[in-house]
């Protein structure tokens, strides 16, 4: 049988007060050069994401979840989490820069 693969897309608007919050930087002794949208991406990259919004996290099964991408859009940061490095495939991804190209074919 084969196995089946947690896969999670999450889309991170960065134009909200959400994003714009202040974020600790995980190593005090080296403080972050970025700021604002970068900042957000930094604290992404850095695990905020479980912390940030725990309700995406539940799993029954407690198999991990890691980061596996995440791009730095105009206006959103598009995160791939999951067990194993799977790419969605672009029909049915919500990246909206992947999907919009099969727009045509619905």
């Amino acid at each position: 049988m084969k196995d089946i693969y947690t896969t999670q897309e999450i889309l991170l608007m960065t134009n909200s007060k959400f994003s714009a919050q202040e974020y600790a930087d995980k190593n005090e002794n080296q403080p972050s050069k970025n700021n604002g949208h970068n900042k957000f991406a930094e604290a992404c990259w850095n695990g905020m994401i479980p912390v940030m919004l725990p309700e995406l996290f539940v799993d029954p099964y407690n198999k991990r979840v890691t980061m596996w991408q995440l791009e730095e859009c105009n206006h959103l940061l598009y995160a791939l989490l999951g067990e194993e490095n799977n790419i969605p495939c672009a029909e049915f991804t919500i990246n909206p820069y992947l999907f919009m190209e099969y727009m045509h074919e619905n």
